[in-house]
């Protein structure tokens, strides 16, 4: 997304901050920064962006629970308002699961599988791979309780899925969330 970001228009210092040190060796563009950290403690200072962006993130900031998986998904909405300029964008784009119940049965499923080494790659389930969706409302109002976000946009794309996901249910009204919030700093 950065690249094209970089390609598409006049913005000079773009900054890609990674956990995962595998991707570090990925990073193909040298016009981009490559910074370690995370999304619960970002490594920037208060107000550094004009924009700032996460794409398929939320979901995997999981915990050993529901519950402190959400938790993390709101720390890292406030990260992001944190380094973010009055006046600036936040933008989420993520994947979402309308069911809060069945996105809590997938993600102690996934929780389950990967403690267990197991792995059903027809469903897309893979070992050491834990989701922790959201419903689309749950996002909104993470970056709404934020504090000063005003929702400038808000598109819901829901997903097809094959007939067998729709049958378990689990997965039968999932999509991705593009929403961007204005910061307003008192």
């Amino acid at each position: 997304m950065l690249d094209l970001i970089a390609s598409e228009t006049d913005i000079k210092h773009l900054y890609n901050c990674e956990i995962v040190s595998e991707v570090y060796k990925k990073q193909v563009n040298k016009d981009i920064n490559l910074i370690g950290g995370n999304a619960l403690n970002l490594p920037f200072k208060s107000n550094s962006f004009d924009y700032v962006i996460i794409k398929n993130l939320l979901h995997h900031l999981v915990g050993r629970t529901r519950r402190e998986s959400k938790d993390n998904a709101r720390r890292a909405v406030k990260e992001l308002k944190r380094v973010t300029k009055d006046g600036g964008y936040i933008i989420i784009l993520d994947q979402y699961n309308r069911h809060e119940f069945f996105s809590s049965i997938i993600f102690y499923l996934t929780l389950f599988f990967s403690i267990f080494g197991i792995s059903f790659k027809s469903f897309g389930l893979g070992k050491n791979v834990i989701v922790s969706f959201l419903t689309p409302d749950g996002i909104r109002k993470f970056l709404t309780r934020a504090g000063d976000v005003e929702i400038v946009f808000d598109r819901e794309n829901r997903l097809d899925v094959s007939k067998k996901l729709k049958y378990t249910l689990l997965m039968s009204d999932i999509g991705r969330l593009l929403i961007i919030g204005k910061v307003k700093i008192k």
